[in-house]
This record gives structure tokens, sequence and C-alpha cells, in this order.
């Protein structure tokens, strides 16, 4: 473990002992937020190392570690699919860990993508989190993200507006995104900044040699939309495996 400017870097050996470290820090998370505010809010991401730590999540020892019926989950970005289409980030957690544990239905808020237009099922969900998170801008216990070999996070690409110009709203529509489908639904920095904890986690050598342009490069968010995170009171963890950390130790 090293203290890093721009996030505390934690390296593991293999992506199972990522999915096992961030597993355990999700339950002392949660355990400390209810313990101190009574609700554990958490946002979920997509993608196939969220799948390995939802897997930990929902079978024992963990899942008897949380109190489940306090969470409020909500996710950090979608894409503009119906909610049971095999891309959904929404349907990935329900299979991999919602369906697993003694969570209501009513603290689950997935993003609205059936209907309307993206634009205004972005601002559906930020007001959807302003109601149910006191702080304003909303304030999330934890904000999970992968970071892309391009350098995105969430849905924020290289070249596009948010990255290159963040603006003010907490949830933004995205289109044309370089990886399909080209229509979806992300968290904003300014909704992403605002959190107690944000955990990156990042996995394979395809990943190296941008997490340590992201780390270790000059700032270049446009480029690199990874670097526009960095939570303004909160805390910023990059939980990494040894292969995506391989250039760091060069």
């Amino acid at each position: 473990m090293a203290d890093h400017t721009r996030g505390e870097l934690v390296v593991v050996a293999t992506p199972a002992d990522l999915a096992d470290a961030a597993a355990r820090y999700v339950v002392e998370l949660a355990r400390a937020a209810i313990e101190q505010r009574g609700s554990f809010s958490i946002a979920l991401s997509g993608g196939s190392t969220p799948r390995a730590l939802h897997q930990r999540l929902a079978r024992p020892p963990l899942s008897a570690q949380i109190d489940w019926p306090k969470l409020l989950v909500f996710w950090s970005d979608e894409r503009w699919l119906p909610p049971d289409d095999h891309e959904s980030n929404f349907r990935l957690a329900r299979e991999t860990l919602l369906d697993h544990v003694p969570i209501p239905a009513a603290n689950i808020f997935a993003v609205p993508t059936v209907g309307g237009t993206p634009q205004a099922a972005a601002a559906t969900y930020a007001a959807t989190l302003a109601s149910h998170l006191p702080d304003q801008p909303p304030q999330l216990d934890l904000i999970v993200l992968g970071m892309g070999p391009d350098g995105h996070t969430a849905s924020l690409f290289p070249g596009q507006a948010e990255p290159a110009a963040p603006g003010t709203a907490l949830v933004i529509a995205v289109a044309n995104a370089p990886k399909p489908p080209p229509d979806r639904i992300s968290f904003s920095y300014r909704l992403i900044n605002a959190a107690r904890n944000v955990l990156f986690l990042v996995a394979g050598a395809d990943k190296a040699a941008t997490l340590h342009a992201v780390l270790r490069g000059p700032l270049d968010q446009p480029r690199l939309p990874a670097q526009g995170v960095f939570p303004t009171h909160g805390r910023l963890t990059w939980l990494v495996d040894a292969a995506a950390a391989s250039a760091l130790q060069r």
C-alpha cells in the first residue's frame, strides 16, 4: 500500500485477490456508515471486475456481515437499454448480487431506461438521488468505478463534453459513446467527486499503460477522463492487480 497525490494506491496479486479486497472494503464501509448514519448508499458499475465483487458479497461469510435492508443502491452509469438486456449494468447486479441478498426492492434505484429520452432519464435520476440523499450535492457513501484501456470511467469518454468541460448537472446523458451502445446515462464529475469514498477497480495488463498515465503522467482530463475523479472531501482508492500496476513499478 502506498499513498499518492492522485489517491491511495493498493496493489494486489491477482484479479481474485482484487475482488476479495474490494468486497472486504465494501463491508467495512457499509458497517461504519450504518453505525454512524443509519444507512449505506452505494453506486455500482458494470464489467467483469464488479461481477466478481458482487459474487463475493452475495455469499457467506460476507453476505452475513451487511445489514442489507439499510443499503441504498444506485448505478454510476447505465447503457440506454432495457433493464433485462444482457448488457445492462442493472441486470448484471441483479443476477450476481441483488437477487441473492435480502435487500428491499424499494432500496434499489435503477436508472430509468425504458421510454422517454436519455436526457429526461438523466434529470429524473438526478432528482431520485437528491430525494434520497440529504446533502447538496448528494453525497454517496461509496461509488465503485472501473477504468477502460482508453482512460474512460463510468460513461465519461475521452474527447466528450463532460471530461473536456465539466458542467453542473449531477447526471448526464451521453451520446455517441465510442463503444456500444452509443447512448448512455452517467454520473457527472460533480456527483462523483461529492462522494465520501470512490473506489476504482482496475485489472489486467491491457490497462497498465493507461493506469501509469492517469496516476503518474501529466494532467490531461479530456484525454484521460479518469483523472477527473478526485473527491472534494472524500477518499479516493485505486485497487489494482499486479498486471495493471506493472508499468507503475518500472
